[in-house]
């Protein structure tokens, strides 16, 4: 399966991340993003952590390399990537560090969510999978921490097309023993904490988007990054629109009033976003001024008023 995706310009509207669904547009949601699921990623194979059609695309990125060695500092690039970085760095440079420092935390979560699914195995317990439980919820979580996982493996490709050859680095102390606590939560807080990572990341890889143009002197690497981005992109939008889909009145009240805790978060650990423009308040205006629909999305109907 093809999994590229539309220009990120050919969107149906913007859509509030705290608006409460009614039951019947909850219902319809939920089963159309868990066909999506399925036609988009393909088969799973959790014994190795693969979607068979992410390898299909993966493997047509390794078919057609694309690379450049001068657009980047490389020695500001290791020195912000692997440490605090005291020196100063040019946008482009920023823009891949902050890249390559985004999903670290998230990365590190996702691996805790499928241990869970390896240690539990639920879906392999008396004779049943894991389409037949009650509402798909189970096939649906382990189809989006897969989907998270490629995220970093799709990342490591981003910095290859930049000339680096790089593994993802696990988190600051402090973001490990977040995400830990995160997983011991109640499901109801677990979820709302995450609904608001997931509303972070998607605005932040929007602010990468629109930031590829400062490839634009190599039109070849430009495309091959915002392919990738795209990738991304579009996972987290309906990864938000799910969790928004699941969740109640109360947790979308208190996701609402977390958003800035986390953004400062975000920036603290990952400052290169500042040298973008992605200071708080621009973050803030993206999430108000709502989150993009990509336009083959049909059963996400836009919403009149962006979130206030």
């Amino acid at each position: 399966m093809n999994l590229q995706v539309l220009p990120v310009s050919e969107i149906s509207g913007r859509f509030d991340p705290f608006r409460l669904l009614g039951s019947d547009e909850r219902r319809r949601h939920l089963v159309a993003y868990r066909s999506h699921l399925e036609a988009r990623n393909g088969e799973i194979d959790l014994a190795n952590r693969r979607l068979s059609h992410r390898e299909d695309y993966l493997e047509a990125l390794r078919a057609d390399p694309v690379s450049t060695e001068g657009l980047f500092d490389r020695r500001g690039f290791y020195e912000h990537v692997m440490g605090p970085g005291k020196s100063e760095i040019d946008e482009a440079t920023a823009w891949l560090v902050a890249l390559a420092k985004a999903n670290e935390g998230e990365a590190y979560g996702v691996d805790l969510e499928l241990r869970r699914f390896e240690r539990g195995k639920r879906f392999l317990q008396d004779d049943r999978s894991i389409e037949d439980d009650d509402d798909g919820s189970d096939l649906v979580q382990l189809y989006v921490f897969l989907e998270e996982l490629y995220h970093s493996r799709i990342l490591c490709e981003v910095c290859k097309a930049s000339g680096f050859d790089i593994e993802i680095q696990p988190p600051p102390w402090r973001i490990r023993l977040l995400s830990r606590l995160i997983y011991h939560m109640p499901d109801r807080i677990r979820w709302t904490v995450i609904l608001c990572g997931e509303i972070v990341g998607v605005t932040a890889f929007k602010l990468f988007l629109d930031r590829c143009g400062l490839f634009g002197s190599e039109p070849a690497v430009e495309a091959r990054l915002r392919s990738l981005v795209s990738q991304i992109w579009r996972d987290e939008v309906l990864h938000v629109a799910m969790l928004r889909a699941r969740l109640g009145p109360l947790s979308l009240r208190v996701a609402r009033r977390l958003l800035p805790w986390v953004v400062g978060s975000l920036i603290q650990d990952v400052p290169e976003l500042l040298l973008l423009g992605g200071d708080r308040g621009e973050f803030m205006r993206r999430v108000q001024d709502g989150i993009e629909i990509p336009q083959d999305i049909d059963w996400m109907k836009p919403d009149p008023v962006a979130a206030s």
